[in-house]
């Protein structure tokens, strides 16, 4: 009996040992992703940083623009109201473009929808082009070509779904925003940043084809409010243009 005594001792000590080295590891774990998360974050804004330096803003500009866009993306400027379309009873929780998945919203419309511009999503990037546009007044054609191009383009592939928004694929107005900037380039190149017509073309294209010529649709979301460049914290808008710097 005391050998079989012994031996539970034994197992339950093991037992134990082991609940606590399960604690420890789910413990590490999460605080190696909280830290991993906290480093990526900061390489992230510092990369940003760097993008906006090639632009040829200010660092100390750039540490007002970056944070002023996120915490902006959370506030929506109310603008007017317009009639809608009421709100019908959906099934479907996901709708698929360009394969990505996005995620069907079922807000009240009560006939009505409200119109806001997003402070860190729209007023910012747009802020962000003139400042630029005016620090190269060379390049003004060189600009007007760049986004109305970027915009064609945009208009064209937005698709308005709704309850969820205004859809866009989200590498292809960057993208369309670099190639046209470096055709600009070759063809009439000049005293210029080609990063600042990359960043705004790919900004004011994606914001004014996809949202501002969308303006008329907006009662086919068939949501209660509606907010132009905003899409969440860091927009789609705001990236799009940071997005192209790099690929350039």
């Amino acid at each position: 009996m005391p050998i079989l005594k012994s031996k539970d001792r034994i197992e339950n000590l093991d037992e134990e040992m082991s609940q606590v080295r399960l604690q420890h590891g789910k413990g590490s774990f999460s605080a190696f992703t909280i830290l991993a998360f906290a480093i990526l974050s900061l390489f992230f804004l510092q990369a940003i940083g760097i993008a906006f330096l090639q632009l040829g803003i200010p660092l100390w500009l750039a540490f007002l623009i970056i944070p002023g866009s996120l915490l902006g993306s959370l506030v929506n400027i109310p603008l007017y109201t317009i009639k809608s379309d009421p709100a019908p009873c959906i099934e479907e929780s996901h709708v698929q473009y360009w394969g990505v998945s996005y995620q069907i919203f079922h807000p009240e419309c009560p006939g009505e929808t409200q119109i806001s511009i997003n402070l860190g999503g729209a007023i910012i990037p747009i802020s962000v082009s003139g400042y630029l546009i005016i620090m190269n007044p060379g390049a003004l054609v060189q600009f007007a070509v760049a986004i109305a191009v970027v915009t064609l383009v945009v208009h064209k592939i937005a698709r308005i779904e709704p309850n969820v928004g205004i859809l866009t694929p989200g590498f292809l107005p960057a993208l369309v925003a670099v190639f046209i900037t470096l055709a600009i380039l070759m063809i009439a190149p000049g005293l210029y940043n080609g990063y600042a017509v990359a960043y705004v073309s790919g900004t004011l294209g994606t914001l004014i084809g996809a949202d501002l010529l969308n303006l008329g649709k907006m009662s086919s979301l068939r949501t209660g409010k509606a907010s132009i460049g905003g899409a969440g914290t860091w927009d789609g808008v705001f990236l799009t243009g940071i997005l192209a710097v790099f690929l350039l």
